[in-house]
C-alpha cells in the first residue's frame, strides 16, 4: 500500500532572471485564476448556472491564451492551465450548498504560488527543473529516499521560495500487538490516557513581536483594490516583518507537534482522538445587525488559543505515524471513568473532576482521555472490559501511515 507524504523544500534561484521567471509565472497563474472566476460569476449571474468544468475551461483558456492574452505565451502552458482545477471543485461544493462562489486573488494579500503536476517537473538531487522555468536549487532532507514525486506547489512566503513536493510512499505494517492509547487535546496541551501531559510552550517574545508589526500595519496605507489606491511600500515592509515573525512561530508549533507525535508513536500504535469539529467551534460569535452576539471579545479570544494549540496539525502528524482512529465527542469530559456517571457537575473546574456520585478524583484531562480510550476500544466507562478491536474506524490498524 502507498500513501503521499508532502515535503517542504527552500527553493534557491540563485539568478534574478529565474527569480523575475517564478515571480512572474504566479502572476499568470494569478490573473488567469481572476479572469476565469469572473467570467463564470458573470455566466452565473446572467444564466443561472456556468460550465465549470476543468476540460472546458481548459480548451478556453488555450485560445484565449492564444489571441487576447498573449503575454501568458511565456510561461508554461500546462502550468497555468492547471491553476484553474480548484475552480471546478469550488463551484461542485458551491452548487451542493457546501461553499460559496471562487473569490478574486487580490495583487497584494495574495501568496504567489502555482501548482505543479506529473511531467510539468523533474526532481533530481538536490535540484527541481520546473517547465519553461529551468534549473532551481533545493535545500530540505528527504525522509522517503526511494520514493517518487508525484504532484506540488510553489509558494513565494515571507521574503522566500518554498516547494511542496508529495511523495508516493510505501507504508508499513504493524505488529501483531496493538498497544492503544486515549488523547484528549485542550487548549495550550495534550494528555494522554496514561498521565502524560504536553504543553505548548509560546515564545512571548515572538508574540510580542507579531503584535507590533499587526499595529504597525494598521496605521499605514493599507490600499483599496476597487478604488484603485495601493498600498504604501511603509505597510508592504510591515507586513513582509509580520509573515517572517509568524513563520517563526508556526514552525515552532511545527515542531512541538513532530515532536509529541513523535513520542507518543514510540510507546503506542493505536491513538485514539475526539472527533471534533474545529471549524464549528472557532466560529465567530459575533452575528449580525439584527441579532448580535454576546461576549464577543471573549469568544474570539477563545477560538485564537483554540487554532494556536494546533489540533489538526497534530492529528495530522499522529495520523502518518501511527494508526488513528476517532472517538464520538460528547460527554467524554463530563462522563467519570470509574463508576460511568455522567453530570455536568462533575466538572466544576477547569482542572479538576470530582465525581458527585461516587466521589472519584482525579485531573479533569486525564479522565477525559480515559473515557476516549474506553470508548475507542469498547470497553466498559468503568474502566474495566477486555480491550477489544473496534468496528468503526478511518482506516485498517493493520497498516502504519
Amino acid at each position: 500500500m502507498t500513501v503521499h507524504r508532502t515535503i517542504r523544500y527552500r527553493l534557491h534561484p540563485h539568478t534574478r532572471e529565474k527569480s523575475a521567471k517564478l515571480h512572474g509565472l504566479a502572476e499568470a497563474c494569478r490573473f488567469t485564476w481572476n479572469h476565469f472566476a469572473g467570467k463564470l460569476r458573470d455566466d452565473y449571474t446572467f444564466y443561472g448556472r456556468s460550465e465549470h468544468s476543468f476540460k472546458t475551461n481548459g480548451k478556453l483558456f488555450i485560445q484565449w491564451r492564444r489571441h487576447y492574452a498573449t503575454w501568458l505565451q511565456d510561461y508554461s502552458c500546462a502550468i497555468v492551465r492547471l491553476s484553474l482545477k480548484p475552480i471546478e471543485t469550488a463551484y461542485r461544493q458551491f452548487y451542493s450548498g457546501k461553499g460559496g462562489l471562487p473569490k478574486f486573488k487580490g495583487q497584494y494579500d495574495h501568496v504567489p504560488s502555482f501548482p505543479l503536476a506529473k511531467g510539468l517537473f523533474k526532481l533530481t538531487g538536490n535540484s527541481l527543473h520546473i517547465q519553461r522555468i529551468g534549473q532551481v536549487t533545493l535545500v530540505g532532507n528527504n525522509p522517503y529516499p526511494d520514493s517518487r514525486p508525484v504532484s506540488g506547489a510553489v509558494k513565494y512566503e515571507a521574503g522566500h521560495w518554498y516547494a511542496y513536493i508529495a511523495h508516493e510512499v510505501k507504508v508499513t505494517t504493524l505488529p501483531a500487538h496493538i498497544e492503544p492509547v486515549g488523547i484528549d487535546r485542550n487548549v495550550g496541551q495534550v494528555t494522554c490516557s496514561d498521565g502524560a501531559v504536553y504543553r505548548l510552550e509560546k515564545d512571548e517574545k515572538l508574540v510580542a513581536r507579531k503584535r507590533r508589526y499587526q499595529r504597525m500595519m494598521s496605521r499605514r496605507q493599507k490600499g483599496n483594490r476597487k478604488q484603485g489606491i495601493k498600498p504604501s511600500n511603509r505597510y508592504l515592509k510591515a507586513k513582509l516583518l509580520h509573515a517572517k515573525t509568524q513563520k517563526r512561530i508556526v514552525q515552532a508549533r511545527t515542531n512541538w507537534c513532530h515532536h509529541v507525535s513523535k513520542e507518543i508513536a514510540a510507546k503506542y500504535n493505536v491513538v485514539y482522538l475526539e472527533d471534533l469539529n474545529t471549524a464549528g467551534m472557532t466560529a465567530s460569535a459575533k452575528g449580525d445587525a439584527g441579532n448580535p452576539g454576546r461576549n464577543v471579545k471573549q469568544k474570539s479570544g477563545l477560538n485564537r488559543s483554540i487554532l494556536e494549540s494546533a489540533w489538526g496539525k497534530l492529528e495530522q502528524c499522529l495520523s502518518y505515524k501511527l494508526n488513528l482512529i476517532k472517538v464520538p465527542a460528547p460527554y467524554t469530559s463530563q462522563r467519570c471513568h470509574e463508576c460511568g456517571h455522567i453530570e455536568k457537575n462533575n466538572r466544576k473546574t477547569q482542572a479538576d473532576f470530582a465525581c458527585v456520585s461516587c466521589g472519584y478524583r482525579v485531573n479533569a484531562d486525564h479522565n477525559a482521555a480515559l473515557n476516549i480510550l474506553a470508548f475507542g476500544t469498547g470497553a466498559a466507562a468503568r474502566g474495566g472490559g477486555e480491550v477489544t478491536r473496534p468496528g468503526k474506524r478511518e482506516m485498517d490498524t493493520g497498516v502504519l501511515h
